[in-house]
């Protein structure tokens, strides 16, 4: 048994070595001169791990470093003062006693610490305790510069999409993605696989832990309404899904995509599916040798070698990693044997993400290391002790087994953060605390609180054979405990145990501490490089993230650290500093001490100020948006990766290339690392330090297509849809101008992607006037002549046109003529006519609009036509000083139909009994709505369910038959033969149970539409 020890400290000199004991925390006496230190740490660690954390008058200041092996180590790690002189540091252990034989701090000059601040309410995050699944998916999904998100959670709370208000807020969508409660979602990635300009989404599924393999969905993108086009596009294939990830596999310049899945219960293959873009709006599968049937259920895409072409490298927990080089021809080449054998070998890899270590331009890669969340069959349970604040802290793995300890406490005992999720037959039951010897039964819920005392649990068991947490005070404060666990009968099961004073257990607890690698790529070779680059060696990692945190022109890394059982601890921040990574805890961040553990997370740049974000996730805990605060920090270039200039290819997959005076960048559009779900980062965030002038900017699609900007500042952001404009030409109809009139300007520029701003100016005021907008007004006498110029605001360019002034003459409107894309429209809808007249710039265009009938629709002073009701209408546009000048256009308002299924009679099956036969023969009616048609989304059509309910709503049995040349129809009719095989009368159904009668169909607008009846009476023949 561990010895109850009171919290005390020692304090002593940096230079004399000193035992620091988990009770007993030390202090150091050091005289700060400068802001921020390499605090280093030279140890010997007694036990088998380890944490440090390091304390200013209270405050702390280095959170919870890893010890991650017994032995002589050391430490190092980037501290912030916010005073100078003398200071008492005081250190603490957890865990194991630890020999510190030396403390030093460096000065370090040349490296800014980044700050950042928790601004998620201020932004308008739900704030909410939940399951995450592998990190959220960033882009900008409605192309309007602004980086909109997902946060994935797994079950019970929904995943949602949060649209980015470009004034440091969100706006929740206003359907969350679960379609119904614990929907069983996974990873989420977004591209515009149909080039029309907004990115659509597919969200990938779980297989019911593989006993219902389920299809992705694949939602298409309709104006910002996520419509499902699952079976539409061709997803025909279910599986354990996992997430999905977007590339041009084929080289053809339309995005693809690969469905990463967890290997199925019965080890189906192709584990993995390649779809194919057809082009036509769907997708066909296609078989892939090698790389479809490897077991890792992780994936990152990338670019190993810079060809331009998709490579895909696939890791997991359970599974050695595997790295596949794209042929660009739906093919790929194993080149998992260039990879260090360390890192060939190794398991329990929770994340990867690419970066650019040395800004050479090769992809280098950093692999996160962790304990597997859930599962781990054969790992031992993790323990934390906290002899500050008394609290033991206890997860064990979920399967068959019992673990036992012996603790002392001197007082009450709280159990709390008590939370467990039952499997295998043992969901929504009682996993009882059995107290003393009688073993006296509670039932705490999973989030409850139990407080218990000596003399509620005097002695101890003669057996402890059931299910459940026992404990059972033995005298003089000792106390024994055990968790027994008769079956796999866990996802997950954790508690605090407050008041305890020391402990022994009777196993040796899990060393959660895995080793993470650097992997630089040296062109010919992948070299592990962590020990060079001073990689902590430690540490539980669920998750990676990269960005130049400071700007200072060097990728930096945010590592998701699992923590502790009790809560969560920093995520580790390794900033980029001259060949080394500098490690820092105290960043802001992390939520040190709250809810959950370390997950996943994407830095980007939420606000667009230059300075990267960063969105987090915590396992069992909320989201948090971080923002970038960060004092002294350096210049930047940020570029928007729009569609190339000539074959319209998406920005997936380009590289940005910026070149200062000062060093060279490259990047490419994609995440800022991966797990389950893909991110689309086309606004390319480049720190460039202390550089005042960007030299070039080079952008290239994957297709071979590049642009450049050249001699530009830095603080900016530049648009490939804004390029420097090559050349400018004014445009007129005129050559001169009337004296005492105005006229206004055209401007056209090349290439057509370019930014046409312009400052217009007159070479003489007093005879030509020109405004911002291009108008020029002729104030000068007749016979003079100016010259208008209009000087690119952005490129050393202008156009020049000279105009005289010449007498008066009129200008009449001669013709107006209308004209539209459409004859007709819907009740509701809203249309602009075009109304072309010549000359384009008369002396009066006055026109008046009017309807034949604005009953049927009505018409603006400009144009708009406003549709009602029903029936024919004809639209007038006439000069207002002559009646023969004018134009008309006819148009057909149709009916808006509101969509709807109805089944046939359905007041019989509602109020008479239904006598089973073999089968039930029933109708059905239906309209998607006007302009719009069934479609196949996840249902395959039009469908009608019999189903069989055990309680609302739990489903114990469905019947099912599908109409499928419903698909493509606006509307019509159906039949159904559905089987009565199995139904049983109702009233010998157990208590609770029913039956419904249910039709339903997707239409192409996104909305289900169903009719339900319930509960059907069905007797005996």
């Amino acid at each position: 048994m561990g010895c109850f020890c009171t919290l005390s400290t020692t304090s002593l000199a940096s230079s004399t070595p000193v035992v620091v004991k988990p009770a007993v925390p030390v202090v150091f006496r050091e005289t700060i001169d400068s802001t921020v230190k390499r605090l280093v740490l030279e140890l010997d660690n007694l036990g088998e791990y380890a944490t440090v954390s390091v304390y200013v008058n209270g405050h702390l200041i280095v959170d919870n470093m890893n010890v991650p092996s017994k032995g002589k180590q050391t430490l190092s790690v980037l501290v912030k003062f916010s005073d100078l002189g003398r200071v008492a540091l005081t250190v603490k252990s957890l865990t194991s006693s630890l020999v510190i034989h030396n403390l030093t701090l460096e000065t370090v000059d040349d490296l800014i610490v980044p700050r950042y601040e928790d601004i998620s309410v201020k932004a308008g995050l739900d704030k909410v305790n939940s399951l995450k699944y592998g990190g959220p998916s960033v882009a900008d999904i409605n192309n309007n510069g602004y980086y909109d998100f997902v946060i994935n959670n797994h079950n019970e709370e929904s995943s949602k999409l949060y649209w980015n208000n470009g004034d440091g807020t969100v706006t929740k969508h206003h359907t969350d993605l679960s379609r119904w409660y614990m929907h069983d979602l996974h990873g989420t990635s977004f591209a515009d696989y149909d080039n029309d300009g907004d990115l659509d989404l597919i969200l990938a599924q779980g297989g019911g832990n593989g006993r219902n393999p389920s299809r992705n969905n694949f939602y298409h993108n309709n104006n910002g309404e996520f419509v499902l086009y699952t079976g539409d596009v061709g997803i025909e294939r279910g599986a354990r899904g996992r997430g999905s990830k977007w590339g041009d596999f084929n080289k053809d310049g339309k995005l693809d995509f690969v469905m990463i899945n967890e290997r199925g219960l019965y080890k189906e293959t192709p584990q993995h599916h390649f779809y194919e873009n057809m082009g036509d709006g769907k997708f066909k599968l296609r078989s892939v040798e090698g790389i479809e049937n490897e077991t890792p259920e992780r994936a990152l895409i990338t670019d190993l070698n810079n060809d331009g072409i998709d490579d895909i490298i696939l890791y997991g927990h359970r599974d050695t990693m595997s790295v596949w080089l794209g042929n660009g021809d739906f093919t790929f080449t194993n080149i998992t044997s260039q990879f260090p054998k360390a890192l060939r070998d190794a398991k329990q890899i929770s994340a990867v993400v690419d970066l650019d270590i040395d800004n050479n331009g090769r992809t280098d890669l950093y692999f996160a290391r962790g304990n597997e969340f859930e599962h781990g069959r054969g790992e031992s349970p993790s323990v934390d002790f906290d002899p500050e604040t008394k609290q033991f802290s206890i997860k064990p793995r979920p399967y068959f087994g019992k673990e036992q300890w012996e603790f002392t406490a001197d007082g009450t005992l709280k159990l709390d953060n008590y939370y467990f999720l039952g499997q295998n037959g043992f969901r929504h039951k009682d996993y009882p605390i059995f107290l003393g010897k009688d073993k006296n039964a509670t039932a705490v819920p999973s989030g409850g609180e139990f407080e218990f005392s000596a003399d509620d649990a005097q002695g101890w068991p003669d057996d402890i054979n059931k299910s459940g947490v026992y404990f059972g005070h033995i005298g003089n404060g000792q106390w024994k405990a055990a968790l027994v666990r008769k079956g796999d009968i866990f996802w997950a099961y954790k508690f605090n145990l407050t008041g305890v004073t020391s402990y022994d257990l009777d196993f040796t607890p899990e060393n959660r501490n895995r080793r993470d690698f650097l992997i630089r790529n040296d062109g010919d070779k992948f070299v592990d490089v962590s020990e060079e680059w001073q990689i902590p060696r430690g540490g539980n990692a669920q998750g990676v993230t990269t960005g130049d945190f400071n700007n200072n022109g060097k990728q930096d890394l945010l590592v998701y650290r699992w923590g502790n059982v009790n809560h969560r601890v920093s995520d580790l921040m390794l900033l980029n500093n001259n060949g080394r990574f500098e490690a820092v805890t105290m960043h802001g961040a992390s939520d040190v001490g709250g809810p959950g553990y370390g997950d996943m997370g994407q830095a980007f740049d939420f606000d667009m100020n230059g300075r990267t974000d960063i969105l987090s996730g915590s396992e069992f805990g909320e989201w948090y948006l971080y923002s970038n605060q960060t004092e002294g920090i350096g210049n930047y270039a940020s570029v928007r990766v729009g569609y190339s200039p000539k074959d319209n290819i998406d920005p997936i997959a380009a590289t940005v290339t910026v070149k200062t005076a000062d060093g060279e960048w490259r990047k490419r559009v994609g995440s800022a690392g991966e797990i389950f779900s893909q991110s689309l980062l086309n606004i390319v965030h480049f720190g460039v330090g202390d550089a005042e002038e960007i030299e070039s900017i080079v952008v290239t699609w994957r297709n071979g297509e590049s642009v450049a900007f050249r001699n530009k500042a830095v603080n900016q952001q530049y648009y490939t849809d804004k390029l420097d404009p090559e050349s400018l030409v004014i445009e007129s109809e005129f050559e001169h101008i009337r004296e005492n009139t105005e006229i206004a300007l055209g401007l056209s520029s090349l290439p057509s992607k370019s930014d046409a701003s312009v400052v217009w100016s007159s070479s003489n005021n007093d005879v030509l006037v020109v405004n911002p907008a291009g108008v020029v007004s002729a104030v000068g006498q007749v016979g003079q002549s100016a010259t208008i110029s209009a000087s690119s605001k952005v490129a050393e360019l202008s156009a020049k046109r000279t105009f005289e002034l010449v007498d008066w003459y009129p200008n009449p409107l001669q013709l107006v003529e209308l004209s539209t894309d459409q004859a007709s429209m819907v009740a509701g809808e809203t249309m602009m006519l075009d109304v072309a007249i010549h000359p384009t710039q008369p002396d009066d265009g006055t026109l008046n609009w009017s309807s034949s009938d604005e009953a049927i629709a009505t018409v603006t002073d400009d144009g708009l036509v406003n549709a009602l009701s029903a029936g024919d209408v004809t639209i007038t546009v006439q000069f207002k000083v002559s009646d023969t000048i004018g134009s008309v256009i006819k148009l057909t308002v149709e009916p808006n139909i509101e969509g709807f299924v109805s089944i046939i009679s359905s007041d019989a099956y509602a109020r008479q009994s239904i006598v089973i036969k073999e089968n039930m023969t029933v109708k059905v009616n239906y309209h998607a709505g006007t302009d719009n048609k069934v479609i196949s989304a996840d249902e395959g059509g039009l469908r009608i369910w019999l189903r069989h309910f055990q309680r609302k709503w739990l489903p114990q049995r469905d019947i099912v038959l599908v109409e499928a040349e419903a698909i493509d129809t606006e509307s019509g009719n159906a039949s159904f033969t559905i089987p009565l095989e199995g139904v049983v009368p109702t009233n010998e159904l157990p208590e609770g149970h029913f039956y419904s009668l249910r039709a339903t169909f997707t239409a192409s607008d996104g909305t289900m539409h169903n009719h339900e009846i319930y509960p059907l009476n069905f007797v005996a023949e």
